[in-house]
């Protein structure tokens, strides 16, 4: 785990030398980068040992980058037609059974649009991503499905253990004169 810490942190050093401005962008480049970087090399690596002989580098890179997006659009539909036009009586019920859920798996419970969001998500990746998958390395639908979901878990998953292994960030400075 230090191994990981030195090298997040040198990492993280490196991207704020090379992109100027706010701090978090650098760490926010680094945690997206490196969660991209994971699920198109598991999703690669998969589809490479279990997919067809047309499982090229260049066509899992292709299918691996239009997955993610197709992944954010099903979201975005969510955001951008579903929530707008949801009376409040759907979002309460989507609250009480997302706290109903948390309190049975004693986890902190997740507010309806959280929950609405990830169901966009969930519903690209059965009805868009997984087919396109299936249809284009000639697998089947059950492979591309599991071989998306040990890709999207390895990204949230080194993500998560970047974000814990970064130093933490500075405190912000008051403003001048303000101590007078």
């Amino acid at each position: 785990m230090n191994g990981l810490q030195s090298l997040a942190s040198t990492a993280l050093n490196l991207f704020r030398e090379f992109v100027p401005g706010n701090p978090d962008a650098a760490r926010f480049w680094l945690e997206t980068g490196s969660a991209a970087l994971s699920v198109l090399l598991v999703l690669g690596l998969l589809l490479r040992f279990f997919g067809s002989e047309n499982s090229r580098p260049g066509l899992v890179l292709v299918a691996g980058v239009l997955g993610v997006l197709l992944l954010a659009a099903g979201a975005a539909a969510v955001e951008l037609y579903a929530l707008p036009m949801l009376p409040s009586s759907v979002t309460s019920v989507v609250d009480s059974i997302a706290s109903l859920a948390a309190g049975k798996f004693q986890q902190p419970a997740w507010p309806a649009r959280t929950v609405l969001l990830a169901a966009g998500l969930a519903a690209s990746l059965l009805l868009v991503v997984s087919p396109l998958t299936r249809m284009t390395f000639k697998v089947p639908g059950f492979l591309a499905l599991v071989a998306w979901l040990a890709a999207l878990a390895t990204a949230f998953t080194v993500q998560a253990a970047i974000r814990t292994s970064l130093p933490p960030k500075p405190e912000a400075r008051s403003a001048p004169g303000a101590n007078s």
